[in-house]
């Protein structure tokens, strides 16, 4: 599906005068805000949220006056933003020596209007850019506090864990799930997956709050690990590595860390190179499901899940029963207490345990006794409208 022509910073330049709440983030990670950038970012809004790491932005009106995607590159290495309208986004600019571009390329997919994972390529970084706008909208929602557990996302993309980029693909295919089944409607090319990566069934904190975030479907990320093996704790010869390296490559990567540049992962992927693996958390290209295969064996997910679900309500409702029974005798002489009171917390009380003894008394076979006792309790308060109403409400009436 090809991106539109207006750029992302443009679309949402539009939006913000339509501002109910809009929430900006930015996060350094790799090196600490100079004066100069901290000047430049109070210049934006005096009433910026500011430290040496971050720059948070909170409107009820108006809108951002940077471009959201250059400030990213100017200055940081992460950005959120919300807005309740319906629009999310979450980007991190990555080292352009420190990344494969080609690893990325097959996880772009979408469009401004909708859903879009998009990469930016600027002569030393790659802005990896993931927006979503749902047409509903989602009320009001607090954007403070999300970016701290997403931007550990950064640094596993960094080491070569793509599993954010694929979970988003399937949020990206399900949004465009009715014009996928209308293109293979028309005969035309089914849509694939990109390659998977492992660990789509072992999602870690970081991982599970992105699937929140961007309200992936549980079941279809249970289906799309159908074929994602399973993380393994592999050593890799990093000490072995390091003696390939040429010596002038080793003394220019010592320079650049005294100097306090992030050079971990740009070290990390040329060892690699120079060993000839492919690293721990490399994707599975050959496998290749079309999105209706991961559509059906969601279904599948989702039924068995069901299932799990009901079995595991049916196992807490008798363990509850079992445990209500050792105390019948306690609870029944409970209720006469509580109903005298005449009020509405021993009203709602009673009638509670009422039901609860309903329902002990129909799994034991004993509904006729259990209704003569209710009857007894309940006389004395025939006449209370109340309780009438609070008895009707169980269907204890």
């Amino acid at each position: 599906m090809p991106a539109k022509s207006m750029h992302l910073c443009e679309f949402i330049a539009t939006e913000g005068a339509m501002s109910e709440y809009q929430y900006y983030e930015f996060q350094a990670i790799d090196r600490l805000l100079t004066t100069e950038q901290q000047a430049t970012m109070r210049k934006l809004s005096s009433r910026v949220e500011l430290s040496a790491t971050r720059a948070a932005f909170n409107y009820s009106y108006g809108g951002f006056r940077g471009e959201p995607l250059k400030v990213l590159e100017q200055h940081f290495d992460a950005l959120l933003y919300i807005a309740n309208w319906g629009s999310k986004q979450l980007a991190f600019r990555l080292p352009r020596s420190a990344v494969a571009i080609e690893q990325l390329r097959p996880y772009t997919f979408g469009d401004e209007e909708s859903i879009l994972l998009d990469l930016l390529i600027t002569p030393q970084y790659i802005i990896l850019n993931l927006k979503i706008r749902e047409e509903e909208g989602y009320g009001w929602i607090e954007g403070e506090g999300l970016l701290d557990l997403l931007i550990h996302l950064r640094e596993a993309i960094l080491r070569g864990d793509l599993r954010a980029l694929y979970l988003f693909w399937l949020c990206g295919a399900a949004d465009q799930a009715a014009w996928i089944a209308e293109a293979e409607a028309e005969e035309l090319e089914p849509l694939s997956e990109p390659p998977v990566p492992p660990g789509l069934g072992q999602l870690d904190p970081a991982l599970q709050a992105f699937a929140e975030f961007f309200a992936i479907d549980q079941d279809l990320i249970a289906a799309a690990a159908e074929a994602s093996p399973a993380l393994t704790v592999t050593h890799e010869p990093i000490e072995r590595w390091v003696s390939l390296l040429p010596e002038t490559e080793r003394t220019t990567f010592l320079v650049r860390a005294a100097h306090g540049e992030p050079i971990g992962a740009e070290l990390l992927r040329r060892l690699r190179q120079i060993g000839g693996a492919q690293g721990p958390l490399s994707a599975n290209t050959t496998q290749r499901r079309t999105f209706r295969e991961l559509q059906a064996a969601a279904m599948r997910q989702q039924q068995q899940r069901a299932q799990r679900e009901r079995l595991a309500a049916e196992r807490a409702r008798l363990a509850k029963l079992e445990a209500l029974a050792k105390r019948e005798a306690q609870v029944w002489a409970s209720i006469p207490g509580l109903l005298a009171k005449r009020t509405a917390s021993g009203y709602d009380e009673g009638v509670a345990l009422l039901a609860e003894l309903r329902d002990l008394a129909v799994h034991q076979g004993q509904r006729a006794a259990f209704d003569t006792r209710l009857r007894e309790a309940t006389a004395p308060y025939i006449g209370s409208a109340a309780l009438q109403r609070r008895l009707k409400e169980k269907r204890l009436e």
